[in-house]
């Protein structure tokens, strides 16, 4: 289908006054992430969604890619990012500062409760890892005095060396392994 050029000019420029609301929707995940990768990200995902839609726009008017088809699609894109983009903007803005304000807030007497309820937490399984720890550290003591109290339970060198009995009068022997 060939289509003159004003009437190609004034598609492509309508065709880009819709396309402006791509952007729109673009600017508000920036504004909602504003991190500057997500920026990045969809600049390129609104550059790459446009040339798509100039090439297919070309194509149905034409079978070739025309520079006013172009031309008419950038004017479409920059007409609506002026005037409605523009009170959207306004708009927009407005609403992600009172909408951070308020999450905000909301976030951070949150935020402050869970932070006592962690310390607290916290402070409760230290006390028990003390109280585990010294348990711990005391049993150690407490079986060795017990061992020390009896006779029939440990060999002990020094309750033998008392007794007159020692290291000589055990048997040693010499343990070989392997095949013989």
């Amino acid at each position: 289908m060939n289509v003159s050029i004003p009437d190609c000019f004034m598609i492509a420029f309508i065709v880009g006054l819709v396309f402006g609301l791509v952007y729109e929707v673009l600017r508000i995940i920036r504004l909602i992430l504003r991190f500057k990768a997500a920026v990045f990200l969809c600049d390129i995902v609104f550059f790459v969604l446009a040339a798509f839609a100039v090439v297919k726009l070309s194509t149905v008017l034409g079978n070739y890619v025309r520079m006013y088809t172009i031309f008419g699609f950038g004017a479409g894109v920059f007409t609506y990012i002026v005037t409605v983009g523009r009170l959207l903007n306004l708009i927009e803005s407005a609403a992600s500062v009172a909408w951070r304000l308020t999450i905000g807030k909301l976030l951070r007497k949150i935020g402050g409760f869970m932070r006592k309820m962690f310390v607290g937490i916290v402070q409760k399984v230290k006390l028990g890892f003390v109280r585990v720890s010294k348990y711990f550290s005391e049993q150690p003591e407490k079986r060795a005095r017990h061992l020390k109290s009896t006779a029939e339970k440990v060999y002990n060198e020094k309750r033998l060396d008392k007794i007159g009995e020692g290291e000589n009068n055990v048997i040693k022997a010499n343990v070989r392994r392997g095949l013989q």
